[in-house]
């Protein structure tokens, strides 16, 4: 929390999503009645699509501010301190990885809860099992491939990347939205659209897909990263 208080970046990954709760709640109803009579777009009719991209927006901001306090202690050595203690190294990243993932709940249930644009549905906790384990893949992902926390922060531009899986499954017609499935959030923007669309077995698939695939991409960028540092 200290660091946090002394990093504005930091302070933007935790308060931005309850930004976007507000945003979703009170500026785009407004926003999409003011295009509608201007324009004659319906932006409501896209509420769908944009409440899983703001989702996946959530665990974005908590896994990118882990990402840069986990390059923060590996250049002050704080790691290495960590892996001769009882903690342990394994215990660090118990720890560390634990925290965006339970930020990433905890913010993402509120979403669903108050945004208003969401859709309360039974497949719903799969979605955000599926978005609790962004946030430490993308943490990992800039620990593992940034020297440093300046190229952890333009990284973390790349990450944007991301933004597409919603695109895909919302856009792109089957069996073609497929070539997405490289993209780790392609798993939990179909769970949570085929959720919507009345399709539950469909929607458990992908979240054992997902699932299976977010731990694997866990697991190989946690021993990039420690490789990195032994």
């Amino acid at each position: 929390m200290r660091q946090i208080s002394k990093d504005p970046m930091l302070m933007a990954s935790l308060l931005g999503p309850l930004a976007l709760i507000v945003c979703a709640r009170f500026i785009l109803p407004l926003l999409s009645e003011w295009i509608a009579k201007a324009y004659g777009f319906r932006l409501t009719d896209y509420n769908d699509f944009i409440a899983t991209f703001l989702l996946l927006i959530v665990p974005l901001l908590p896994g990118t501010m882990a990402g840069l306090l986990i390059l923060d202690e590996r250049d002050e050595n704080i790691i290495s301190y960590y892996a001769i203690t009882p903690l342990t190294r394994e215990g660090y990243f118990r720890y560390r990885l634990m925290l965006p993932s339970l930020l990433a709940v905890l913010l993402t249930t509120l979403f669903l809860l108050f945004s208003g644009i969401t859709n309360m549905q039974m497949e719903n906790p799969f979605t955000l099992i599926l978005l609790a384990l962004e946030a430490p893949c993308i943490a990992m992902f800039l620990a593992a491939f940034a020297d440093n926390k300046v190229e952890g922060l333009a990284l973390s531009k790349v990450t944007g990347l991301l933004f597409v899986g919603p695109i895909i499954v919302s856009f792109v017609p089957e069996p073609w939205q497929y070539v997405g499935v490289i993209v780790p959030t392609f798993w939990p923007a179909k769970c949570y659209m085929t959720g919507i669309s009345n399709e539950p077995f469909m929607a458990i698939g992908a979240f054992v897909i997902g699932l299976i695939y977010h731990i694997l991409l866990l697991k190989i960028m946690v021993r990039s990263f420690t490789k990195g540092i032994d």
